[in-house]
């Protein structure tokens, strides 16, 4: 919230300065709707607050605080992961800094505002994250490179909120993009969706369930008891061009992925990697799904008062070995670009990564 000589300034460029809402709430990074209700209280009452009597009891005019901006830019070089995950944990970690001061009960909404005014966004963050996990990342580009892409299998989940599909309707000029996206009244129900697939086969072991309950540990073992039975064993006493197909496992690091079932893969002679966080242009995976969503809505519209299952498994039809083996090969290529002696200079990737930027979002 906002103090009585932040709220005086907005009235005062509005009203006698001439300046427009949208200019002015820029000044003091509100909203524009804010700055109208306090002009149009000034105008009814004489006062910037709805109910001068009261004022306003919240305790959160933190914006102007500078001990908590430069608390919050404390917690943004030492840990930006946690401004990218859960807020809450975000105010706990902020509890523990030197001389904070329990008056504070701002909300999320307003620890956004304290971002911006220290000159974070969210796609900062997520760059400082990147270049914090650079390191691993690196490392295991060079494993992957190393590994033929025949042995890799690669593993992850997506997840269905089961909301409103949208689809691209009507006609436009030739040449000029067309925005418009109509609603579908035919919801889907929430799912999810365990996949495992190989460069040489396509998909290897799939399964979807209703949701909630959400996937945890146990369903992820459950995946493996499905998945494992079909790869090959990996042979440590062979150089890796010669292990056999599927040996290799790639996954993230979600919380399902315990150190059990990491146990349970490692048992079964299987060699498993797990991608470092924010890496996800090293997971054939990602782009698979997104190929996999957009058949399962094509399908909803397709084959309407089909069942979910159905609809799933026409979409598995459509996910084929060609192109299935070229979101490998762009995940190798994006594995290339991240070990700098084969794409920087005198490297023999030098000309293939010459155009392509240094960071990408």
């Amino acid at each position: 919230m906002f103090d009585d000589t932040a709220r005086s300034l907005e009235i005062s460029w509005v009203l006698f300065e001439a300046e427009s809402k949208v200019t002015a709430a820029k000044h003091l990074l509100c909203d524009r709707s804010t700055v109208a209700a306090w002009i149009r209280a000034y105008k009814e009452a004489g006062e910037w607050w709805p109910d001068p009597a009261i004022r306003n009891r919240h305790a959160d005019k933190v914006l102007f605080d500078e001990h908590l901006v430069q608390a919050v830019t404390a917690v943004v070089l030492s840990d930006p992961e946690q401004l990218l995950g859960e807020m809450k944990d975000v105010f706990l970690l902020l509890s523990t800094s030197p001389g904070y001061r329990d008056a504070y009960k701002c909300s999320i909404a307003t620890l956004d505002r304290v971002l911006r005014a220290a000159g974070y966004s969210h796609k900062q963050l997520y760059r400082m994250c990147r270049e914090r996990d650079q390191a691993r990342r690196e490392a295991l580009a060079t494993l992957l490179v190393a590994v033929p892409l025949r042995c890799l299998v690669s593993a992850d989940e997506t997840h269905k909120d089961g909301g409103d599909l949208r689809r691209w309707r009507g006609r436009w000029l030739r040449g000029v993009r067309y925005e418009f996206q109509s609603r579908d009244r035919r919801a889907m129900m929430r799912t999810s969706t365990m996949m495992a697939v190989s460069y040489t086969n396509g998909v290897l072991h799939s399964v979807t369930t209703s949701s909630p309950p959400s996937q945890n540990a146990d369903d992820w073992i459950l995946f493996l008891n499905g998945l494992l039975p079909t790869m090959n064993r990996f042979l440590p006493c062979l150089p890796s061009v010669l292990q056999p197909d599927w040996c290799f496992l790639l996954y993230d690091n979600a919380p399902i992925h315990s150190a059990e079932a990491d146990a349970f893969i490692g048992s079964n002679g299987i060699f498993f990697l797990r991608l470092p966080p924010y890496s996800p242009e090293l997971q054939p995976m990602e782009e698979v799904f997104s190929k996999y969503s957009h058949q399962v809505k094509s399908a909803h519209h397709s084959y309407p008062g089909s069942s979910e299952a159905l609809l799933h498994a026409v979409a598995l039809t459509k996910l084929t070995v060609p192109n299935i083996a070229s979101h490998f090969d762009r995940s190798f290529l994006e594995a290339v670009r991240n070990v700098p002696e084969l794409c920087e200079q005198g490297g023999p990737w030098e000309s293939s990564f010459a155009s392509l930027p240094d960071v990408r979002e």
